[in-house]
């Protein structure tokens, strides 16, 4: 009987021995999988406090050699190309006189703001969107097209403006989105411009730009802030005004007090 159950506990041990060590191997697999999941989620985070901690550069090397991924890859929306969309305005000084105001970086603004914000309001993104959309039209209209767009003036009536775009050789498709869209951006610049003075604006200008950001591989050696941006820029167009709740609905947007 003695022997029996020594044998009997032998098996027990042994199948207790096999279930710590498998147990063991399960939970060390298990910590270096979320181990390794904190560190790719702190990598592909908006830059913050706890991404500067972990150091991007300490987190790029670990994730890129070995495990040969990149942001490219791995984030959701992958920005290949950055864009710029700026405003100024004219504004009514006197009877007869105007003063120019300063360009307003409406892109830059708008990623200031949203900075370490993982879910930013929709309005903040207008104004990106806005860049896109008024730089694949531009793009569109070709270069004679894109000529008239910027000798275009103050007081030009739309149709003008189409008749002209459409001499140039642009589509039809091409010109009906460029001015729809410039009635967007016109409409845009002078509630934006208007925020931000207590003049009457009277007439407003746009530019937008696009840049091709580098491959992530060459990141290191040129940087994005030295790839110059390819300009297009838009005549002066009459102001739109606003009504009170629309200006408003803008100012908040600026975060601007009245």
């Amino acid at each position: 009987m003695a022997v029996a159950g020594g044998d009997g506990d032998g098996a027990r041990q042994g199948d207790e021995d096999r279930h710590d060590w498998r147990t063991t191997l399960i939970v060390a697999l298990a910590v270096l999988a979320l181990v390794h999941s904190l560190l790719v989620a702190l990598w592909l985070a908006p830059r913050g406090p706890v991404r500067d901690v972990a150091g991007g550069s300490l987190l790029t090397t670990y994730v890129d050699p070995y495990f040969r991924q990149s942001w490219d890859l791995l984030e959701p929306s992958a920005q290949r190309v950055d864009e710029a969309l700026w405003v100024r305005a004219r504004v009514r000084t006197g009877p007869e006189t105007l003063a120019l105001t300063p360009w307003l970086d409406v892109t830059k603004a708008d990623l200031t703001r949203t900075r370490d914000d993982v879910a930013p309001a929709r309005v903040h993104l207008a104004g990106r969107r806005l860049a896109t959309n008024l730089n694949n039209a531009m793009f569109a209209l070709g270069r004679s097209g894109r000529q008239v767009v910027l000798e275009s003036t103050v007081g030009r009536p739309p149709e003008t403006l189409r008749g002209a775009l459409a001499s140039a050789g642009v589509r039809p498709a091409d010109v009906a989105a460029y001015a729809d869209l410039d009635t967007m951006a016109t409409r845009f610049a002078s509630l934006y411009t208007q925020a931000y003075t207590d003049r009457r604006v009277v007439q407003v200008q746009y530019r937008v730009a696009r840049r091709t950001v580098p491959p992530h591989a060459d990141r290191d050696e040129r940087r994005v802030s030295s790839v110059p941006f390819e300009w297009f820029d838009a005549g002066w167009r009459a102001a739109v005004r606003g009504s009170a709740e629309a200006q408003s609905a803008f100012d908040g947007y600026l975060g601007v007090d009245r």
